[in-house]
């Protein structure tokens, strides 16, 4: 007899994921968010990192690469995602990562023990035997000060995405393959946008959804809407969860989230009164406002819990070191917006000297305590560090900064002869067949165009700018790289090397904004 679980894993070969990196999962993210909540926890360099449903290691990968010393595991039920996986590790020359196909449920403590373990997309997806050994696992196998993450549809905001759910599975059964049961599925949503009556509960929950369903990727509409256990809960309910097994809360991967102050002053200080300072309490009525459908829940044991302090302070931010890529969204400089939509207002000059200095070193870091330096110069004394303390605080809980206890060494200047990482270069030499995508030093899935992919495979610290323009010359007469005007192929020798020389240019600006450059010497 084929078992739920033997079938979901089925689902996965068929339909494996496009692996990528999901920055709020990494390591040196999760030991900021336990720093600024007043928990340490280990440092990256040497971290054991464990990663449950790893898929073909996109989100591990990236990890290892940074972190050489590091030991990293990933285990999935997809013999064909892990297969993947597999070589691309090989061919991208990591030792210190490795994937195993196995069954979460069949695992327990002889795994070994990790500082970081990373269960992004599973819990929700799993029989409950499967979400009890996912717990069980993050108690047995995290070390003592570690940090596990694991991500889960939540109510009240899947309540309605059942309906959806419900009539894409009603129109599917009985079909033939995965393929074809997708496509009568994605048919019964457009059919039930169109037929709901106009200002009705229905119409509004296919029109928030019709786009998704549209335009999503197959692999994530069949695991999402298609897949045989898709089990949404209430976060209190996942809580009570993780404390038979010995964890309790941390916080949110997503910090920004768990702060009322979101919602104005005036309903944060109704909010906390009605929570009485429990952060429990708050992150499920927070739920219920913001009609939250997703969570990603970072634990460590419970013993840890009486330690852990909410409330932001100066002491921690000081030992940060922040990053930033703002443009103008006012001509006064005062209004300026994030690569991730908010809007920042930066109205005195040592908040908007902070912005210069972090466009400046955008896509690298700069401490916190270089800033506070600055600070003071503008506003003497401590009225200047508070102003910036105060400003980087809402910063962070608008989600409008990046936050690292350690230094990102990247540079905004392009260096003579451009460098990438070994493992980056090996992965875009794959090609677009590849399982894994390609990742920043920041820990993001990027898609590059094809002559960033391919100037990417060339920078190895050795190869100047004329060198560079002559390989993408060379690559076009041996019909490896076509330049193309009106939509037809350029075959003239001088506009080829104009055409290679701006695509050199324009490629290696892409990639340093887009943190695919080591700091390198000029």
């Amino acid at each position: 007899m084929t078992t739920l679980t033997e079938q979901i894993g089925r689902t996965y070969d068929a339909f494996p994921y496009l692996s990528g990196a999901f920055p709020v999962t990494t390591p040196e993210y999760l030991r900021t968010v336990a720093h600024l909540f007043g928990l340490d926890a280990p440092a990256p360099e040497r971290a054991r990192v464990l990663e449950l449903g790893c898929a073909a290691g996109g989100n591990v990968i990236p990890f290892a690469a940074r972190y050489p010393h590091a030991e990293v595991t990933g285990i999935d039920l997809s013999q064909v995602q892990v297969e993947a996986g597999q070589r691309a590790i090989a061919a991208m020359g990591l030792k210190n990562v490795k994937l195993e196909q196995a069954s979460i449920a069949d695992l327990d403590k002889s795994l070994g023990e990790f500082d970081y373990i990373i269960c992004h997309g599973v819990y929700s997806w799993v029989p409950p035997e499967v979400q009890e050994a996912i717990l069980r696992i993050a108690s047995q196998c995290l070390s003592p000060d570690g940090i596990a993450y694991v991500s889960y549809n939540t109510y009240p905001g899947w309540k309605a995405k059942e309906v959806v759910r419900d009539a894409m599975r009603l129109r599917a059964d009985g079909r033939g393959d995965a393929g074809e049961r997708l496509a009568y599925a994605r048919g019964m949503i457009d059919f039930l946008h169109d037929m709901a009556p106009q200002d009705s509960l229905l119409s509004k929950i296919m029109g928030d959804n019709i786009q998704t369903i549209r335009h999503g990727r197959d692999y994530y509409l069949v695991h999402e809407f298609l897949e045989l256990c898709n089990s949404p809960c209430y976060f209190r309910d996942f809580l009570a969860n993780a404390r038979k097994q010995g964890l309790d809360y941390l916080g949110e991967a997503h910090v920004s989230s768990m702060f009322a102050n979101n919602y104005g002053a005036e309903q944060a200080k109704l909010l906390l009164a009605e929570c009485e300072g429990d952060q429990i309490r708050l992150e499920q009525l927070l739920d219920f406002l913001g009609n939250r459908t997703f969570r990603q829940t970072l634990l460590v044991h419970a013993e840890r819990s009486g330690s852990i302090r909410y409330q932001l302070d100066e002491s921690r931010i000081s030992q940060l070191h922040v990053a930033g890529n703002y443009t103008p969204a006012s001509h006064d400089g005062c209004q300026w917006s994030t690569g991730n939509g908010r809007t920042v207002t930066a109205s005195s000059e040592v908040s908007q000297a902070m912005i210069s200095a972090l466009n400046k070193a955008w896509p690298g870091t700069v401490p916190v305590t270089t800033l506070i330096k600055a600070a003071k110069a503008i506003v003497p004394g401590e009225a200047g560090k508070d102003q910036l303390i105060a400003f980087i605080s809402a910063l962070i809980v608008g989600n409008a900064v990046q936050c690292r206890l350690d230094p990102m060494p990247l540079e905004s200047a392009i260096a003579s002869r451009p460098k990438a990482h070994p493992a980056l270069r090996a992965l875009a030499g794959l090609g677009a067949g590849t399982p894994v995508k390609m990742f920043n030093q920041w820990h993001e899935s990027v898609e590059p165009g094809v002559g960033e992919s391919y100037l990417l495979s060339l920078l190895d610290g050795r190869k100047d700018r004329p060198a560079l323009v002559a390989a993408l010359v060379a690559a076009v007469a041996e019909q490896r790289l076509t330049f193309e005007q009106d939509g037809k192929a350029i075959d003239d020798p001088q506009q080829i090397n104009r055409m290679a020389s701006d695509a050199v240019t324009q490629a290696l600006a892409w990639l340093s904004s887009n943190a695919m450059l080591a700091a390198t010497s000029r």
